[in-house]
């Protein structure tokens, strides 16, 4: 007959196995999960910086998209993003819009180093969401913009 001893050296590396492998098939589920929710980030972050060069090039070659079918591409942005954006992604978006709205029921004027910074920092936060560095590209990110402005240096203060 086997005695405890025995007993308790053959359950407990046992035990372990059974332990070991549920925690490593949790952190394999969750990694999957991280890696489909930063894939569905990177579209979606890519789909806005899309929509802001579009929006650069479009000022700089003198057309004009209409406010309302920029809004209606930043609501459609806004409603895909919302699920898969970090909350300081999220706060920064809200951050610049309300911006916005605040100066828009002000005849509309608005100050464009503080608009350009509030958006840089949404694109700081998206990098900073992917993994990406940051580093030198300012306090709010906003040399993210210096290759698109040809004043840059002016226009930053």
């Amino acid at each position: 007959m086997l005695d405890i001893k025995t007993l308790v050296a053959i359950a407990l590396p046992i035990l372990g196995a059974f332990i070991g492998y549920f925690i490593k098939s949790s952190i394999d589920k969750k990694q999957a999960l991280l890696s489909e929710v930063s894939k569905e980030r990177r579209e979606h972050y890519q789909k806005f910086i899309d929509l802001m060069i579009e929006l650069f090039s479009n000022t700089k070659s003198g057309k004009k998209t209409p406010d309302t079918e920029l809004v209606l591409k930043l609501y459609t942005f806004y409603k895909k993003y919302i699920l898969y954006a970090s909350p300081k992604v999220i706060n920064s978006f809200s951050d610049y819009f309300q911006y916005l709205y605040k100066h828009s029921e002000n005849n509309g004027v608005v100050d464009s180093n503080v608009q350009l910074r509030k958006l840089t920092r949404v694109m700081k936060a998206m990098r900073t969401d992917l993994g990406l560095s940051n580093k030198n590209l300012g306090k709010d990110g906003e040399k993210i913009f210096r290759a698109l402005i040809k004043d840059f240096d002016d226009v930053i203060k």
